[in-house]
């Protein structure tokens, strides 16, 4: 069975037992202080503290379902149904704004709890690689927690160790977001050991990696490019080689665990699964009997996924044709779902998020060269074409008459038409593509290009931000409802 961080919460004096709609008047009271000397006096009791971050963030409300399913729905290559069908013009439907405010809640607990260690982690009896080390780890995963606030609420409230009691804040603004985050990931990759003994939790470089992803935020592209290309250069990494469709178990299934292309995944096992598997499952389907088709897809009217090559393996792994199941036919004849995720148990669903790949860590640096130099080389092509070249069953690592040349896309315009094509096929499902295409300002063109919508017109403001929760503005003062909500809100 895999390893998990099983959640001492008991010694951080955290209550977590919270129903699947969170409460707000909780948020209100400020988390009892952890005394040091009596809960933080040494290093297992300050990683125990520690854990209780991962727990907010494997919830469902966090990467158990909502961060990892609800951007989907304005991803490109597929739809959402039911909460989860959120449009290009007018945003989230009612149910999918109170995920959001749970999300945004859970993300701040998560960078509450951080900012509770690492004003107090000083007091325990730590030699100077446990303080590092764990100090380390607090602060790549406050810096995470902002990057996800950043990237789908833009401005807010900012808080650390120092001025954390201190409810009343002004949204922050998203470039100074993203600036502390390119920091304070840099700062948690000079602290985290090389290498870890326990998967699910960060080494130096799922910081790297993370503060790959706040450079290329802020367009700092030589630096993107000097930090992931770290990553690669470590020699730590590589792509787990596949021959059939049914290999990529070996990096989604559920006994994939620490494997070469692991940088930085949640985990989950059979007693305490995720919950955005059965999001893209629905009866029939050759997994498991059940699923709640939240997202689909469509063979036909959705172009994205109509222009893929059906000899790409991650096509024969990831899509399924669905016709037997009425709800989703009541929506599409022609409709297809997801099986990236398998757990053929009946109860649970052991699949880990993979929130860093190696395959993200070339595709990142393809795309910061080329960012970088206004077009690519022959460097950041080989590293696209590694990916590529894995997807047909071929050796990641060795050329082939079949790869991209350099030749047919050496333009920056190009390229990057090239890559995002490329990282939507291999990330497909992992909540990473509405990001990405806002982030490179092609969200409304892509829409267009896959049948989603007839103009980029009609993709309105509310498509690109999730709103501020209504109870933020109850109980923090500095904000105005009116003048700070998101637009479309």
């Amino acid at each position: 069975m895999k390893h998990i961080l099983f959640i001492l919460l008991a010694a951080a004096g955290i209550a977590t037992s919270l129903p699947s709609c969170e409460k707000w008047e909780f948020l209100e009271e400020h988390p009892k202080k952890v005394d040091a000397t009596t809960f933080m006096s040494n290093a297992a009791e300050v990683q125990s503290v520690i854990n209780s971050i991962y727990y907010q963030l494997r919830r469902q409300v966090g990467f158990g379902r909502y961060l990892s399913v609800l951007s989907e729905s304005l991803a490109d290559y597929c739809y959402g149904r039911g909460n989860y069908a959120t449009s290009y013009a007018t945003g989230l439907t009612s149910g999918g704004v109170s995920f959001t405010n749970d999300t945004w809640a859970v993300l701040y607990r998560a960078i509450r709890f951080s900012n509770e260690i690492l004003s107090q982690i000083g007091d325990a009896k730590l030699s100077q690689l446990e303080y590092d080390h764990l100090s380390g780890e607090a602060r790549f995963l406050r810096a995470f927690s902002y990057s996800y606030l950043a990237r789908y609420y833009g401005a807010v409230p900012f808080f650390d160790e120092h001025n954390m009691h201190d409810f009343n804040k002004p949204r922050t603004p998203e470039r100074d977001i993203w600036e502390f985050v390119a920091r304070e990931a840099a700062d948690a990759a000079g602290l985290l050991p090389e290498s870890v003994a326990q998967a699910g939790r960060p080494a130096r470089y799922a910081a790297l990696m993370l503060e790959t992803e706040a450079l290329l935020y802020l367009e700092r592209w030589s630096e993107a490019a000097a930090a992931v290309g770290e990553v690669i250069d470590s020699d730590r990494y590589g792509l787990v080689e596949v021959s059939k469709a049914d290999d990529y178990e070996k990096i989604y299934g559920t006994t994939a665990n620490a494997t070469r292309e692991e940088i930085f995944y949640f985990k989950y096992n059979q007693d305490d699964g995720n919950n955005f598997m059965s999001m893209y499952l629905c009866r029939p389907n050759p997994v498991r009997d059940g699923g709640n088709v939240g997202i689909y897809t469509d063979y036909e009217k959705n172009l994205f996924v109509k222009g893929w090559d059906k000899a790409d393996l991650r096509y024969q792994y990831n899509l399924w044709i669905q016709t037997g199941n009425g709800t989703l036919n009541s929506l599409t004849k022609t409709g297809m779902i997801c099986l990236k995720f398998r757990d053929y148990n009946s109860t649970g669903a052991a699949n880990d998020f993979p929130v860093y790949r190696y395959a993200d860590a070339l595709l990142y640096y393809a795309e910061a060269i080329c960012r970088r130099d206004g077009k690519p080389d022959e460097t950041a092509m080989e590293a696209l074409n590694q990916v590529h070249r894995r997807a047909y069953g071929l050796k990641p690592t060795r050329p082939q008459g079949s790869d991209f040349r350099l030749a047919d896309y050496a333009t920056q315009d190009k390229f990057m038409e090239l890559l995002l094509q490329e990282r939507g096929y291999e990330t497909a499902f992992e909540g990473k593509r509405y990001c990405d295409l806002k982030r490179c300002g092609k969200l409304a063109e892509y829409a267009v290009r896959a049948g989603r919508v007839a103009a980029e017109s009609e993709v309105g403001p509310a498509a690109y931000w999730w709103p501020v929760p209504a109870d933020e503005f109850n109980y923090n003062t500095s904000l105005d409802p009116t003048k700070d909500q998101n637009p479309g809100y």
